[in-house]
């Protein structure tokens, strides 16, 4: 198989999904660590459902918003890369990326001058990305991240200060990351994150006001952060998410109103967020009685929070924040 076509990823026959129905039933196991000290209303929340459409995946999933759509990506059990799109609350049904790509892995996505970008851990490990342009309809071919670059998780990405930032945990377990700047065509080459940071699992990343934060699961199972500022050229360092959470999976994030919200797999497999402004509020449950093995991936739509999970049945689930 060629370079291009080595990012393996996987088939949305069933995609992966395990909170609603019977997984909603599953018994509590004692002595979680992601514990609840704030409450949600009920009520801002839609509560669990399935994306139309019948997908099952095995691994986590990934969002974004593009031309007026939201864009939900995931690996088919087949371990191939397909994706659904909705707009005005009507889904298109999963269909998959062009280019036979194939991953073992979730997959992170994010928009950067007005192109889908979606990224993955090919078979071989190596890291690659395709593209998507609304103004052609078309996708351009899987090619690999110019630096060599390895990995055994998922990848995060976003764009920030007009750079296309995408960061890895390194096959030595540190994280990395490398920037690409659409105006000179050019990428930076894979770098260690400052901060010495080591993961186990996959990353998440979010711009909230002039600042890009990075999230990491630790390897001793708590939630880290780390904040970089373009205009200073400075990483703040890790340090632990407050509120005493710990997780088995990587945690998720997406920017809502004025806050950020970062999700999370407890150890005890429900689902969890806190949010952040001026101060963290703690880890509180997101209503609805969910349980994931998986991370989450949350984006904003419109005028709600989009919050998407793996279910243990497979499915896929998805609850939403207005």
């Amino acid at each position: 198989m060629s370079k291009t076509k080595r990012v393996v990823l996987a088939t949305v026959a069933a995609l992966l999904f395990w909170l609603l129905g019977s997984a909603f039933t599953m018994v509590t196991p004692q002595g979680t660590a992601l514990t609840a000290t704030n409450t949600v209303a009920a009520t801002t929340w839609s509560m669990w459902q399935e994306v139309p459409g019948h997908g099952s995946t095995y691994s986590a999933l990934a969002t974004t918003q593009y031309h007026d759509q939201l864009y939900l990506f995931a690996r088919g059990t087949d371990n191939k890369i397909y994706y659904t799109t909705a707009r005005g609350g009507s889904w298109s049904g999963w269909r998959e990326v062009p280019g036979n790509g194939r991953t073992f892995s979730p997959l992170a996505t994010t928009t950067y001058h007005d192109t889908l970008y979606v990224f993955a851990r090919g078979t071989d490990n190596r890291i690659y990305f395709t593209t998507y342009s609304a103004h052609n309809g078309r996708w351009g071919t899987w090619r690999q991240v110019p630096g060599n670059g390895a990995t055994y998780s998922a990848l995060a990405t976003t764009s920030y200060s007009d750079r296309l930032y995408v960061f890895a945990r390194g096959t030595d377990n540190k994280v990395y990351m490398t920037i690409y700047n659409w105006h000179n065509n050019r990428w930076s080459g894979w770098r260690q994150v400052p901060g010495n940071g080591a993961t186990y699992s996959p990353l998440a990343t979010v711009q909230y006001h002039t600042q890009l934060y990075l999230f990491a699961r630790g390897t001793d199972n708590k939630i880290y952060v780390t904040v970089y500022t373009y205009r200073t050229n400075w990483w703040s360092g890790w340090r632990e998410v407050p509120g005493n959470g710990a997780t088995y999976s990587a945690p998720g994030t997406a920017t809502y109103g004025n806050s950020l919200y970062l999700f999370a797999r407890g150890t005890d497999n429900k689902i969890y967020v806190n949010t952040y402004g001026s101060t963290w509020s703690g880890w509180s449950e997101v209503p609805g009685n969910g349980r994931t093995t998986s991370p989450l991936a949350a984006t904003q739509y419109h005028r709600g929070l989009y919050l998407f999970a793996h279910g243990t049945n497979n499915l896929i689930y998805m609850n939403v924040l207005r």
